[in-house]
């Protein structure tokens, strides 16, 4: 078994829970849109008694990331795309692309699209025998949104849920932060710190926020101390 990496090398995600509740250990990590396994494996090495899910629905990634899966006994990895609702979706296959994405429309019938099997979380979850979710990685390039809606009877029984969100109108690739905060909001989340900040044109141009890595914090882990 892999050597537990120590705190001071962990990702910030983890570094900032662990400075801000510092009981709170993973039991259970799901890695939405898990492309190669650079996400799962590092959580892997962090924490080798929780129980990873790794899903990646694309060939080419699927293989990469079963190979460095199988380094880590905790991680298991499932061929598979979740959605809001059960069917056969069409991405975007461009090798092990990390912009590999779900498509509609016009789009979908680029000459790098193939259809994958996609599954609502909650369905994937009670078929895993998972009641409860530690935290939650969604990173599927404009299906965020979607992924989150099919975990929707689970959410309450989630920890943390990180997303990647589009921080300005001329990004149409992802879920915008303000759709994606709402509907976190209304299922009993709050935002917790935000992570990844990249800007819209780093050589000139819009000097904007193009998209961020927002993290959310179910409220009952939140003591509000009564405040109203």
């Amino acid at each position: 078994m892999n050597a537990v990496v120590p705190p001071s090398k962990w990702v910030p995600e983890f570094r900032d829970i662990a400075k801000f509740l510092p009981d709170w250990q993973p039991q259970c990590i799901f890695d939405v849109g898990a492309n190669k396994g650079q996400s799962c494996t590092a959580y892997a090495g962090m924490f080798p008694a929780a129980t990873i899910h790794a899903f990646e629905p694309v060939p080419q990634s699927f293989e990469s990331l079963r190979i460095a899966a199988g380094q880590y006994p905790n991680i298991a990895v499932h061929q598979l795309a979740l959605s809001s609702a059960p069917g056969i979706v069409k991405m975007t296959a461009a090798g092990a692309s990390t912009m590999n994405r779900i498509v509609s429309g016009d789009t979908a019938e680029s000459p790098d699209g193939i259809e994958v099997r996609a599954v609502p979380g909650h369905i994937v979850a009670a078929e895993l025998g998972i009641s409860r979710i530690s935290f939650l990685k969604i990173d599927t390039e404009g299906h965020d949104l979607d992924v989150l809606l099919g975990f929707s009877p689970l959410l309450p029984q989630v920890d943390f849920v990180e997303v990647e969100a589009a921080m300005n109108p001329y990004n149409k690739t992802h879920v915008q932060f303000r759709l994606l905060e709402d509907t976190l909001r209304n299922f009993g989340f709050l935002l917790f710190r935000f992570y990844e900040q990249a800007m819209e044109f780093q050589r000139g141009g819009r000097p904007v926020l193009r998209r961020t890595n927002p993290l959310f914090i179910n409220q009952r882990l939140v003591d509000t101390g009564g405040i109203q």
